[in-house]
Order: C-alpha cells, then structure tokens, then sequence
C-alpha cells in the first residue's frame, strides 16, 4: 500500500507530540487541564449551515442534535467521543461527524458525556445510557447507530453491553474506530504493538484508564468491555490500523464475537495508526468514505 506524503509527514510530527506530550501520568494532567481551558470543541459554521443543530442541556449534559435540514434521516447517529476518556470533544471529531452527516443525510446525538478525573465510569456510562434510552423512545431502535471513536469506542461496546442488561433494544448497529476495549493494557501483543504505534504510549493510557475506572478493577467489563457479555450485540463494525497500539484488542474482541456466533466486521487498514480516520491525511478520507458505504448499505435511503 502506498503511504501518502501528508500521512509520513504527520507521522513523523505525532512521533515528536507522542514524546513529549503523552509519555507518562504527568504529561497526561497537563493535556487535560489544557482541554479544560480551551474547552469542548463547538459545531463549525460549515455544520451550522448543513443542518439544523440545537445545543441544551439534558440529564445535566451539554447535548448537540443535529438535524437534516429538509427531509428525514435514514438513521440516526449516537456519538461518543474519544479522548482517553478525559479530554473534551475536539474539531477532528466534528469533522468525521460533519462527513458523515454529509453523505449520508443522518441525523446526529452527541453527548458531551462527563469526563475524567471530576467524574468516572458510573456517570460516564451512565449518562450515555440515559440519552441512549431516551432515543430508542423517540425512534426505532433498529434506526440507531451508535459509534464512537478510540475511548468513545470503548464506550458505545459498554453502552450496547448495558443496554442489553437493563432490558434495552439493540441498536441497528455499532461502529467502533480503533477502540479502547481492553484498559489493563496488559496484552503482551498490545505492548508489543506499541513501538509501531506513534499516538499511544501504555505509560499515558493506563494513566487515563485508572482515572476513569477509579476503584473499579481495570479488568471490570464496565470499563474494559472486551470482558463483557457479546451474545446478542447488534452487529459490529470495527475499524482498526495494523500500527495501532490498540490493534491485537480489535483482533481478540472479533474472534470472541465470531466464535459465539454474533455478527462481526473487522476492517483493517494496513499501515494506519490509532484514530486515523480522525487526521488530516487521504487514509482517512478513504477510511470515512468507507464507514458512509458499510450504513448506507444497510439503510439505504428507509427514512426515520
């Protein structure tokens, strides 16, 4: 596969900013204290005039729903941000968001859920299980796709897991993008992985894993949801670079949903890093046009 001049360059940049900004636990609190200073990354002016965008407070969360601006959406999209679940919503992710709602007319929730280290686990997963009960009461939930990028990957597998548990339909589908489903970092391929990978360093990330998971074991499905039960998990699609660290879970997590019979799509790109899809490179272009092509072929223009 031949790796774009804009991909080797940003490489080379990430490889510098994994040095010094994500080497250790100290390093990982001044990234959050400046991600509360700048705060939460608001809807472009490009977004605001794509759709029509209504920004409140629901559940004691900053809520932004984005709507078609003529006509209805053929699903409806739940996101949950990444961020080592401790860093706010950032423009990267309005981007992807922007690209999906443009090519395939969605409709779109995005829950500024609560964040490390002020909150943990419990008001996180419960805050997105909140807004996710209150959709699936507004609209069919085979309509609904929930996804979520590296940490908020994490997060939409723990909230389809808990879902089912408190009696809750299925979405119609999941999306992950290299998501964070195991936060013992304790594979030995995961730690193997990670001289390929310049984004993450295991030192920064079990920083942020502890934060989040608080006295909760790292291996307690509700933070790791790699643990967690998959039988009857609306069908998943998983989105993985062979250089991310996160990879050998991406992996594992899709051998243990095909051999307990649930429907699974590993996509892997060779040669990406972790959130890829989130950087300004061709790689990620390709990789978002072919998230648009996976729903669109299973919602095809049906309305909700």
């Amino acid at each position: 596969m031949r790796v774009s001049l804009a991909n080797r360059s940003l490489m080379a940049l990430l490889r510098l900013l994994r040095v010094k900004s994500w080497a250790n636990a100290a390093a990982l609190r001044v990234v959050v204290k400046l991600s509360r200073t700048t705060g939460a990354a608001r809807p472009s002016r490009r977004l605001h005039g794509l759709c029509r965008i209504d920004s409140a407070k629901a559940h004691g969360d900053l809520v932004h729903r984005l709507m078609p601006r003529e006509g209805n959406a053929p699903f409806q999209l739940l996101y949950l941000h990444g961020g080592a679940y401790s860093i706010d919503i950032g423009f990267v992710h309005w981007q992807l968001i922007e690209s999906l709602i443009h090519k395939t007319g969605c409709a779109a929730t995005v829950p500024l859920y609560p964040l490390a280290p002020e909150n943990g686990w419990k008001q996180a997963l419960g805050s997105v299980l909140t807004h996710y009960r209150e959709l699936t009461a507004q609209i069919p939930p085979a309509r609904i796709v929930i996804m979520g990028d590296s940490a908020g990957g994490g997060l939409a597998l723990a909230l389809a897991q808990a879902a089912q548990a408190a009696g809750l339909p299925q979405p119609g589908h999941i999306v992950l993008l290299s998501p964070w489903l195991d936060l013992t970092m304790s594979d030995p391929a995961t730690l193997a992985h990670q001289a390929h990978d310049p984004v993450l360093k295991p030192e920064a990330a079990l920083a942020a894993a502890r934060m989040y998971a608080g006295d909760l074991p790292l291996e307690d499905p509700r933070v790791s949801p790699i643990y967690g039960a998959v039988r009857g998990l609306a069908p998943v699609t998983v989105l993985t670079g062979t250089r991310d660290m996160l990879n050998p879970d991406a992996r594992r997590f899709a051998a243990r949903m095909l051999s307990e019979g649930q429907a699974i799509e590993l996509v892997e790109h060779a040669g990406m890093v972790h959130a890829w899809m989130l950087l300004p490179m061709p790689e990620a272009h390709l990789a978002r046009e072919q998230i648009i092509a996976i729903l669109m072929r299973q919602f095809g223009q049906a309305q909700v």
